[in-house]
């Protein structure tokens, strides 16, 4: 595949997902409010009542910051996950028509969930940096690291959606089976609750479950560590990472490129 092709593919793909942002809501008053507004409120509905169960602060480990900033920045790459793979399950099946166009390069089509999705991460992280303004607490020297922790987020979003695409044209339950299994996989993750409930309640088939099984563990703990200095970056986790979000976009976009012959048939 040529640069410029590629170039021109990007480029298709952003036109095509500002396009998909717009056309989701256009028939409705609320239009993109509603892209922004659902997982907003989500997001504050979870803190109301979890800052309320864990009492306001999550403790020393993170430096005794308000629940809010302790759930608002890990759910940032969150968000971007669960929308993008969520969307996955029928981003194909959407855009059928252009699936059947021998020219078209429908590897772009797993890429249009991204605009809906990093909006929705630009207002969680400006709501999380209003809070660090309202309560005068000041980013680490290490917050920069957010942007690499961001972007094993991503390749790893890539990648599973990617995946996901493809076994959803031939097996249409995934449609049912990925959102349940993203569900499960958020509770499983110490976003809303700190891993050190895990530590010291959970028994040693939950602690490996949720935080040595789970790459989502580590993106959380080291996203928050980034932003406020709370504990030295472990590094090696990094870029094991990064090794594993570009591992995994490979693997989903050679399993994407194996099945495609077929889905025009099978759409």
């Amino acid at each position: 595949m040529r640069k410029s092709g590629i170039i021109n593919s990007l480029s298709l793909a952003w036109m095509l997902a500002k396009r998909d942002l717009l056309n989701r809501y256009a028939g409705s008053y609320a239009g993109v409010f509603w892209t922004i507004g659902v997982p907003l409120l989500y997001a504050l509905i979870n803190v109301v009542v979890f800052s309320t169960l864990m009492s306001g602060r999550m403790g020393a480990r993170y430096g005794d910051i308000p629940f809010a900033l302790f759930y608002f920045i890990p759910f940032s790459l969150w968000i971007l996950f669960s929308e993008v793979v969520g969307r996955s399950t029928g981003i194909l099946r959407e855009y059928r028509y252009l699936v059947s166009k021998i020219a078209f390069p429908f590897w772009v089509l797993p890429l249009i969930p991204l605009a809906s999705a990093l909006l929705s991460q630009a207002i969680i992280l400006l709501l999380a940096f209003g809070l660090m303004l309202h309560y005068g607490i000041n980013m680490g020297d290490t917050a920069a690291i957010y942007l690499l922790v961001w972007i094993a987020c991503l390749l790893l979003t890539l990648g599973v959606a990617y995946a996901v695409a493809a076994l959803s044209v031939y097996i249409p339950d995934l449609g049912q089976i990925v959102p349940v299994v993203v569900n499960i996989l958020f509770w499983l993750t110490p976003i809303l609750y700190p891993a050190t409930l895990v530590e010291e309640h959970g028994a040693l088939w939950v602690r490996k479950l949720i935080m040595d099984w789970n790459p989502f563990y580590y993106l959380t703990e080291i996203s928050r560590h980034a932003v406020f200095a709370t504990a030295e970056v472990d590094w090696l986790t990094l870029v094991l990472l990064l090794l594993l979000g570009a591992g995994t976009l490979i693997a989903g976009f050679a399993l994407f490129r194996r099945l495609k012959s077929g889905f025009a048939d099978v759409l």
